[in-house]
């Protein structure tokens, strides 16, 4: 008895520690405006001060709502293009890319994104296969955790990593998320204390 007690106790301290949990999936379910934010697809806007009236008004609340909402911020550069075909003949793009920084949030060690025939970004894919392989881009991405799954998805959106996008983007990074980023390369995080 008195030797079955430390075995119990000694349990109760491992799952009180956590050494048996699973790891906490974060995300959540998109609301409608975050799937028309992060609609697996692209725009191909380099240069933002181009467009003009409700087209430039459009580009610039998007970019700014993406920033604000965005798990992820970072360079990329799309290095392999497949596509795949299901049974139904619906098509499903994959893209597989290569960080070159990452600006907010953390980076996933192996991320591929997909966009399926018949969502909204599947569109802005189709025929510009040559204006992403090998291209640099801003991505954004949201971590989606539907109801009832175990794993998350990824939705995201890629903008063309001119150097007036990333001028935006950098200014928003640091006025939304209290994040300084210098030197296309280093990134600070102000922490406030609690008043």
């Amino acid at each position: 008895m008195l030797l079955r007690l430390p075995t119990a106790l000694a349990l109760l301290v491992v799952a009180a520690c956590g050494g048996t949990e699973a790891p906490v999936v974060t995300g959540a379910p998109l609301t409608s405006a975050e799937r028309a934010l992060f609609e697996d697809g692209a725009d191909f806007v380099a240069d933002p001060e181009a467009l003009q009236g409700q087209w430039r008004r459009d580009w610039s609340s998007e970019l700014d709502q993406r920033v604000r909402r965005s798990d992820v911020i970072a360079y990329v550069k799309v290095q392999t293009l497949r596509t795949d075909t299901d049974l139904d003949r619906r098509t499903t793009f994959r893209l597989i890319l290569d960080e070159n920084r990452t600006i907010y949030g953390e980076y996933p060690t192996e991320l591929v994104l997909r966009s399926k025939e018949g969502q909204p970004g599947y569109g802005t894919l189709e025929g510009n296969e040559r204006q992403l392989l090998n291209r640099d881009f801003v991505l954004f991405l949201k971590w989606e955790l539907a109801d009832g799954a175990i794993e998350r998805t990824p939705r995201w959106h890629l903008a063309p990593a001119s150097d007036q996008v990333i001028q935006r983007v950098e200014y928003l990074v640091e006025r939304r998320h209290d994040v300084q980023v210098r030197e296309r390369g280093t990134v600070i995080v102000h922490e406030h204390a609690a008043e």
